[in-house]
């Protein structure tokens, strides 16, 4: 199969108008159509794509509605997951369009052969973890087959908001009162990350980075918010590193092999950052 020819607007809409929860899209459509436009950029449809923390499968939906062959995976313990009228529709929705879905435990383990996918994308995870992002990436990479393609798209920890946020003596972290008020172990954003910092963490984690960029992913589309979503819009041109989103692509190189804990550059970027704060 070759490139997907349609628009993939329109794909959007056929996919969230069957939705059984269209309203998510309101919150994640930019996102999809940005992921939507690099898989076509770089990745025929008809290949295997694996879509690691799928959440909701809004996005696994689509790109399967786009032509690529669809798995996802997921532990489905956040709070909105846990709600039997949530989770179970949307995995029947997914299963009508050919997605292939696994509950994952408390580990990295798949039901599919590793080494055999073209793409994995990793969408608003990595903030989420209290471990450090190698595990995960390490898993990405012995899913994809060499020259396979990986993207990781999060929250930009240094975007406008946040800039002005802390400038007006607030927080740039969630909201105190959700995490003050959340049961059991904390599964809101526990680490953002700068367009540099993903880049070197893809890099160190051995893949070659093909595509970077920041872009507009939470920015609602609604008339009553547009001139102030223009204006922010406007302020990001002349520095993209404002925009509230970002996105890294890599390929997998030949000869890869897992990152192993590097102990020594721990000790020195803690003995680095000291000195810049003292300096």
């Amino acid at each position: 199969m070759g490139q997907y020819k349609g628009a993939i607007d329109d794909v959007i809409r056929e996919v969230q108008s069957a939705y059984p929860f269209p309203d998510i899209f309101d919150e994640t459509v930019e996102t999809i159509k940005t992921l939507a436009h690099v898989l076509q950029r770089f990745e025929p449809t008809g290949t295997l794509l694996l879509d690691i923390g799928c959440g909701a499968l809004d996005k696994a939906t689509v790109f399967q509605k786009m032509g690529y062959r669809c798995f996802a995976c997921d532990d489905f313990k956040d709070p909105w997951h846990r709600q039997e009228k949530n989770l179970g529709p949307v995995l029947d929705f997914a299963a009508r369009l050919g997605v292939q879905v696994h509950q994952q435990q408390e580990d990295y383990v798949i039901p599919w052969e590793k080494g055999s996918f073209d793409i994995v994308t990793l969408v608003n995870v990595i903030e989420h973890l209290h471990e450090s992002p190698r595990d995960i990436l390490n898993f990405a990479g012995a899913c994809l087959k060499e020259r396979g393609l990986l993207v990781i798209v999060m929250p930009n920890s240094v975007n406008l908001r946040k800039r002005l946020s802390v400038a007006l003596g607030r927080s740039n972290y969630t909201p105190v009162r959700g995490f003050f008020e959340y049961p059991g172990l904390w599964r809101g954003h526990v680490r953002e990350y700068t367009l540099q910092e993903t880049g070197q963490i893809v890099q160190w984690a051995g893949f070659g980075i093909v595509h970077k960029k920041t872009f507009h992913g939470m920015v609602k589309q609604r008339p009553h918010n547009t001139l102030l979503r223009l204006l922010y819009q406007g302020l990001c041109v002349p520095s993209p590193g404002f925009r509230d989103s970002l996105l890294v692509a890599a390929r997998k190189p030949a000869g890869w092999v897992p990152r192993q804990p590097d102990p020594e550059g721990m000790d020195k970027s803690l003995t680095d950052s000291w000195a810049t704060c003292t300096s």
